[in-house]
């Protein structure tokens, strides 16, 4: 939208970032910390905010030696150019990260090649680089903020400091960035057009807009126009929608990397089938998906795939390569009736990784049977069974070279089965490009005035992509992005304000706890080591007795951490106890909830 004299906007700031992830919150906070008042939007609702970052591994990419780490990132991009004072600037960040944990997070980080110890919960997962054989890649590290991963710990720590300057940072949740306003003269960016309860608001930048909107996972258009799949799966966030890719473009940037996109799953690249609008399961080391009488077919009813392949971030190795497998839009995985057995045995232990997997089976008396049930040629089916179980025989995948020892047959004579299979997108990397600045280049290759962009939002991977590098852009170019737009010239345009909105902080007003009524013997807790923050509970607790474990806020993973938030509180009053057993996979969860209900009884008399 072109700016002019007529807008009557309705409030005033110097930044506005859109998107409140690991990129928009450490904007938000440099912004602040220059003096900046600030506006943080994002579109997702209360205790979902936080983007792809709150989902991570929590692994954030460094290096101990500039020169070998700058050899390593050459060969990552290979065959693709990437601009290089923007990539040394990004490359200069990892060899400062554990200063920048001490001096802006507070933290002494847990730097995993020095600190982890035998035993350790990291210690299992002893290969920091993903592509070994390139030069340079010894000097590849990572930093967290605890000796845990997958926890939520370094966005508790962003989200933390953007509640901290609460004085000069307003945050709108539940509110969509729909538009850039802009000069028509100068085409500098004035403000945004935000909607929020259904009505839009136009509100100023005085110095600057800044982009932090994540990618395009959850927008099936956008992925077929530019990745050229149907349909992906997202490992992350529901929230990210392109939003920002669609408004740098109406105000002419320039797009980069717009094809590149990251996974993870199952199977390489794969992850069980979910309903629509639904976030992926990302199940590591489930062996039994990939090792036994137990195969992925496609449409056509035959392997597409090295179901046991180690991979980096999706990809696996192909003529000389490391691809993405294609997106089929229906792949299934097929077993047999052992097969099916390892599964119930593993939810017999409490070891089965996914809890509701049995409902989504389906199950057959032949193979023909099952091929209708599943829509693949059935014949090729069969042919695809035999010539497995003749691999296995023989010790050798002559299709897919997977593992000797990982292939049994498969035994006919009872039922076979399959579970539908999704492809699946961790994060986009596609986005409007940006220079070493931080600032959102034209399609002319100059910085479109006031705007600035970071995270994943046109990151910076061109190709190869190593695992905690978009957590470190994040963190480096959300600092750069931050202190630049605070720094620029406040704008002079003469603005006419109506119905001005007030002050809203939604992250503020969602922590309060003073509405909550409380009956004799009844006791608040909470709990901030949740994945996704606080967990609320409000505990009975009479003559030393747990009565009653109410949950009455969490933010928790929907799937496992939402299977934990509804048992654990039933074992604790059975069992009389916090000391119950984990959720399988749901370790953070579960001893958030202890941790909570600790935390009411202690303050019975």
């Amino acid at each position: 939208m072109k700016s002019n004299e007529e807008i009557k906007w309705n409030g005033i700031y110097d930044v506005i970032v859109l998107g409140f992830g690991g990129a928009g919150g450490t904007a938000a906070r440099f912004a602040a910390d220059q003096g900046a008042s600030v506006l943080l939007v994002d579109a997702a609702p209360y205790g979902h905010e936080g983007g792809n970052t709150r989902y991570s591994a929590q692994h954030v990419a460094m290096a101990h030696d500039r020169q070998k780490i700058g050899d390593y990132y050459d060969q990552l991009a290979k065959p693709f150019k990437v601009d290089k004072e923007t990539m040394q600037v990004y490359l200069d960040g990892f060899t400062k990260m554990p200063e920048y944990f001490e001096k802006y997070l507070g933290i002494k980080p847990f730097i995993w090649s020095q600190d982890y110890q035998l035993g350790d919960h990291l210690a299992k997962k002893n290969k920091l680089c993903e592509y070994p054989e390139f030069s340079g890649a010894e000097t590849f590290d990572f930093a967290l903020v605890h000796n845990r991963d997958f926890d939520a710990g370094l966005w508790q720590e962003i989200r933390k400091k953007v509640i901290d300057r609460s004085e000069q940072i307003d945050v709108w949740l539940n509110s969509r960035a729909m538009e850039l306003i802009q000069n028509p003269n100068d085409k500098e960016i004035t403000g945004v057009i935000i909607s929020r309860n259904h009505k839009d608001y136009y509100i100023h930048a005085k110095q600057a807009v800044i982009l932090a909107t994540g990618g395009f996972e959850n927008n099936t258009q956008m992925q077929q126009d530019y990745l050229h799949v149907k349909k992906l799966t997202p490992l992350g966030t529901l929230y990210n929608n392109g939003d920002g890719i669609k408004m740098a473009a109406d105000v002419g940037a320039k797009m980069w990397h717009m094809s590149n996109y990251e996974s993870l799953g199952i199977v390489p690249s794969y992850v069980i089938a979910e309903g629509e609008n639904e976030r992926g399961r990302q199940i590591s080391g489930w062996q039994n998906v990939k090792s036994g009488s137990i195969f992925a077919v496609a449409n056509d009813g035959s392997r597409f795939m090295r179901e046991d392949a180690k991979y980096r971030h999706g990809h696996i190795y192909e003529h000389g390569e490391y691809l993405l497998p294609h997106a089929f839009d229906n792949a299934w995985l097929v077993f047999d009736q052992k097969q099916y057995d390892k599964f119930m045995e593993e939810k017999e232990t409490g070891k089965l990784k996914y809890q509701t997997f049995f409902e989504k089976v389906i199950q057959a008396e032949s193979v023909d049977k099952l091929a209708s049930e599943i829509e693949v040629p059935s014949d090729n089916l069969e042919k695809t069974i035999e010539k497995f179980n003749q691999f296995a025989k023989e010790g050798i995948d002559l299709e897919f070279n997977r593992a000797p020892e990982s292939m049994e047959c498969f035994d006919l004579t009872g039922k076979i089965y399959a579970i539908k299979l999704a492809p699946a997108v961790l994060n986009t990397q596609g986005g409007p490009e940006h220079n070493q600045k931080a600032q959102v280049l034209g399609i002319d290759g100059q910085p479109i005035k006031r705007l600035y962009s970071a995270g994943e939002l046109g990151g910076i991977c061109a190709n190869s992509y190593q695992g905690g590098g978009n957590l470190a852009e994040c963190l480096i170019f959300g600092q750069i992005a931050g202190e630049n737009a605070a720094r620029m010239t406040k704008n002079k345009e003469k603005i006419t304000i109506e119905n001005a909105v007030p002050r809203i902080n939604d992250l503020i007003d969602g922590n309060k706890e003073d509405q909550i009524s409380l009956k004799e013997n009844q006791y608040i807790g909470s709990s901030e080591a949740g994945i996704g923050g606080r967990v609320l509970v409000r505990v009975t607790y009479e003559n030393q007795t747990i009565k009653n474990v109410e949950v009455l806020e969490n933010h928790e993973t929907e799937g496992i951490g939402a299977v934990a938030i509804k048992r654990v509180p039933q074992e604790m009053v059975e069992q009389n106890s916090v000391e119950v057993d984990a959720v399988s996979g749901a370790s953070t969860t579960t001893q958030a909830l202890k941790n909570a209900v600790k935390a009411a009884i202690s303050k019975a008399k």
